[in-house]
């Protein structure tokens, strides 16, 4: 079994890679830091750039690609109508051109097998200074519902939206911030990347679920909307 898992170095999608590789998963990561995680195969590669190849590439090394998970991605911080249109094209290329170009090669690479794509609660809600990231996660979920109806049977295509989670991208959250977010969360506390990592695990084990979305929030969404 091979996945192919993007932005796999830290946080969220280290947890993944670390979950794949303990299920018996061999596993390729295309991230552009310089730290190369405990993988099989690691692509060193600017994702907002283009995916060409790359699932081609890690099929010749590793023998095959089986699951591949859409992780990769940034927020950009700036007030909308500050927003640079190359900022804004930035967060796309990177977190919805990629995943659509990597699920296409990954079609015709793969007899059977799982897409899973890393949304947020920010797929279904608005925020102050990340218009990009909002509407990158927002079209990412559109992805991953007009593919599971196109790739079905055949490959599952499926989400999970995480929402608060300790990882780099929080760590700049004051503490008081956090604990009136923690206030307003159901389960009172921030989650931790291995939680995202156990809905990921269970959607490339499953065999009935198409076009879904697993919310991994503590409750977010059910009492914020």
């Amino acid at each position: 079994m091979i996945a192919l898992v993007t932005g796999g170095t830290r946080g969220i999608g280290l947890a993944i890679v670390q979950a794949l590789k303990q299920a018996g998963y061999k596993v390729a990561v295309v991230a552009q830091s310089y730290a190369e995680p405990d993988c099989d195969l690691y692509i060193r590669h600017d994702l907002s750039t283009g995916a060409a190849g790359v699932v081609r590439y890690v099929d010749s090394v590793l023998g095959g690609v089986d699951v591949l998970v859409n992780n990769a991605g940034a927020q950009v911080y700036y007030n909308a109508k500050e927003y640079s249109l190359s900022k804004f094209r930035n967060q796309q290329e990177l977190m919805v051109t990629s995943a659509f170009e990597l699920s296409q090669d990954f079609a015709k690479y793969t007899e059977a097998g799982h897409i899973v794509n890393i949304l947020s609660t920010a797929s279904f809600q608005g925020s102050r200074n990340v218009a990009g990231y909002i509407t990158a996660k927002h079209a990412l979920l559109g992805l991953t519902r007009a593919l599971a109806v196109e790739f079905a049977p055949r490959i599952h295509v499926n989400a999970v939206a995480p929402g608060l989670i300790e990882t780099d991208m929080t760590s700049d959250i004051t503490d008081e911030r956090k604990a009136l977010l923690n206030s307003i969360t159901p389960v009172g506390r921030f989650g931790q990347p291995e939680e995202v990592a156990e809905a990921v695990m269970y959607l490339v084990n499953s065999t009935f679920v198409y076009g879904s979305v697993l919310t991994v929030d503590g409750g977010w969404r059910c009492k914020n909307g």
